[in-house]
This record gives C-alpha cells, sequence and structure tokens, in this order.
C-alpha cells in the first residue's frame, strides 16, 4: 500500500511543477544600464510558447533593484522568477561606480547558482538585447562564456569566484569583458578587473591569455609568438596542450620577490616554411618573449595598484602582522616580479 502512495505522490509534484513553469518567465540573463534617474534593467528569457523557445525581454527602470525586479513583473502577463539565472552583466558605467548593491541584492535569493557567470560591456545592454529578441535561445550570451571556460579559452570566473575574491583579503576579482558585433554575435574581447567592486583595469585577449597562465590553472590555448632569421621576422604558434603553475615567495633585507613557475608541454603549430631556424631554436625565441610579456602584464597590475592573481594573499601567507592597508599603500608598489618558465615540447606539428 506503501509503494502506489508514494508514487501517486510523485506524480502529482511533477503534475503540479509543470503547472508552474508555465506561469512563469524563468530569467536566464539580466544587465543593468544607467541613466538619468538610476538605473534601467533589461532581462531575457526564453518564451517556451514560442517554437524553439524564442529569446524575449522585458524591462524596469528605478534606482533600486528590487523596484526594477517589481516593474518587470507588472509588465509580464506571468510571475518573474530568477531562481534559474544564468548571468549578470554590466555596462562599463554601472561597473564603474560599482556593482556590490547589486551583486547582494540578488544573491539572496537562496535560488541563486554559485555558477552564475558575471560579465561587463561598453555598450548599452538595453539595445545589445533587443538585437538578440527574437533569436533562438542558443543565442544567450552565457552559452559563448561557458562554453570558452570549459575549453580553457579564457580564465574561470562565476559568482563564486567573484564573491571569495571580493571578500577574501589580498585580491580583486575578474570578470569577461564582452562585445557584441556588427552581427549580433557575443564575443569575449578581454577581462575587467576590479578594485573593490568597481572596475578598474581592462585587459586585452592577448593579456588575457597570459593572465590564464599567471592564474596556473587549466592551462591551454595557443600562444603566438615571432622568429627572426637573416630573412627577418617570421611568426610561429605554440599549441599549450597541458600544463602546470605555481608561486612563491622570498624575502632579503627589505625587498620581497614572488617568482611564478610555469611548465607548459605543447607543439608548434604554423612554424613558417623556408626558416633557418629550428624547431627547438625557436622555443627559444618563445620563452624569451613570454617572459617579456608576463612580467609587463604582473608590473601593469602593480601600477594600476589590482591585484587579480592574489599577491597580497600569497605575500600575507609568508607575512606575520599582515595588514592588508597597509600591503596595498606601501608594499605592493615594490614587490619584484619573476618568471620561471618551462617549455617542453611533446612534438613538432609540422603538417597539422
Amino acid at each position: 500500500m506503501l509503494l502506489p502512495l508514494c508514487l501517486l505522490v510523485l506524480i502529482h509534484t511533477s503534475c503540479s511543477n509543470e503547472r508552474v513553469v508555465d506561469q512563469l518567465h524563468i530569467l536566464t540573463t539580466l544587465g543593468f544600464d544607467k541613466n538619468k534617474s538610476g538605473y534601467t534593467g533589461t532581462a531575457l528569457y526564453a518564451d517556451l510558447t514560442q517554437k524553439g523557445g524564442k529569446i524575449s525581454l522585458v524591462q524596469g527602470k528605478s534606482n533600486q533593484i528590487k523596484l526594477i525586479l517589481n516593474q518587470m513583473n507588472n509588465q509580464s502577463t506571468k510571475l518573474i522568477d530568477i531562481g534559474k539565472l544564468k548571468m549578470i552583466m554590466f555596462s562599463k558605467e554601472v561597473a564603474q561606480e560599482g556593482i556590490s548593491h547589486f551583486l547582494l541584492t540578488i544573491c539572496k535569493d537562496p535560488l541563486i547558482s554559485n555558477y552564475l557567470f558575471i560579465a561587463v560591456t561598453d555598450e548599452s545592454i538595453a539595445s545589445v538585447s533587443k538585437g538578440l529578441k527574437d533569436k533562438d535561445r542558443s543565442s544567450f550570451p552565457y552559452y559563448m562564456i561557458e562554453q570558452n571556460m570549459k575549453t580553457g579559452n579564457i580564465p574561470q570566473s562565476n559568482l563564486s569566484t567573484v564573491l571569495f575574491d571580493y571578500y577574501g583579503e589580498g585580491r580583486d576579482f575578474s570578470v569577461p569583458y564582452i562585445h557584441f558585433n556588427k552581427n549580433g554575435e557575443t564575443e569575449i574581447v578581454g577581462y575587467g578587473i576590479f578594485k573593490d567592486d568597481r572596475l578598474k583595469l581592462f585587459i586585452n585577449s592577448e593579456e588575457m591569455i597570459l593572465f590564464k597562465l599567471l592564474q596556473g590553472k587549466f592551462i591551454q590555448g595557443d600562444i603566438p609568438y615571432t622568429i627572426r632569421d637573416e630573412q627577418g621576422k617570421r611568426n610561429a604558434l605554440f599549441s599549450i596542450q597541458y600544463g602546470k603553475g605555481h608561486q612563491s615567495v622570498s624575502k632579503r633585507k627589505q625587498e620581497t620577490k614572488v617568482t611564478y613557475h610555469l611548465t607548459l608541454n605543447g607543439m608548434v603549430k604554423e612554424f613558417p616554411q623556408g626558416t633557418q631556424v629550428e624547431i627547438n631554436e625557436s622555443l627559444v625565441h618563445l620563452k624569451k618573449q613570454l617572459q617579456t610579456d608576463l612580467l609587463k602584464l604582473l608590473n601593469k597590475f602593480k601600477d594600476e595598484k589590482v591585484d587579480p592573481l592574489g599577491t597580497g594573499d600569497l605575500v600575507r601567507a609568508h607575512t606575520r602582522d599582515w595588514n592588508e592597508k597597509q600591503f596595498y599603500k606601501e608594499k605592493y608598489s615594490n614587490i619584484k616580479f619573476d618568471v620561471d618558465l618551462n617549455i617542453q615540447l611533446t612534438k613538432s606539428g609540422i603538417g597539422e
């Protein structure tokens, strides 16, 4: 008697959930622009009443996030639900003013996933969203970010890492910087680096690859480099198949040095024909170029007073009575960086 009763309860619950879903607009993407009186919120969802679940949008305007969501509800024939939110976008203007109040308000919902993506764009989210309207649901921007993170093309970043870096001492958070091209397609053009909760620095796609290497996680990607011979400069490509990295701290008198140790295993692709330089010899050019570029990026972070790699947290582990404000005010600018790079060739890649 107990088994049929349990089955009946399950069937009834399942049917009930289906009816509830039919009465909801489940938002998957939410973005914010600045306006004269506050903010314009634009939300995207898949309209399941249309074939293929075409993208639809709803908007609200206010200086408070909860009131924006309320306005969206007032315009909708179905209840607005943010429990399945996949992505939050901020215009550059909003991000430069600070986004902590947005995150705190939205993240209070216990149904919000820690894997939610956060991104910044230098365009109007409202106008971009109108360009996405009525497109197939596969055009949602978060699919593009998800695919690139899974394949290791861009650094890992989501709500969990953002909150960890924001509340943690000795580190700053970073998020993808996206652009919508003339064809209405989404592309990642770099990364936005925040100080506290404000956008402080933009790094381009070339620097983004270096940033990912320095993180020492999920090391993959293609590194273009230049070969010099009697015929001049020639271009080649080193494809990283796998790698590993870690950091170390050393102190001597008043100097603190942080060294990034990287081991990259991969193959050379698109090696220029006719060059007098051997492949193994060309890796010397790659190593020199890569070390220079990595050090340049590390010093750029230091000069701009941002710390997306957690240098402060690393030094804290080797320092008694470490103080965050004192470190970034007095000591971060004096940190010395070094890169210990080991490049291993798995195969030549010629003919591929």
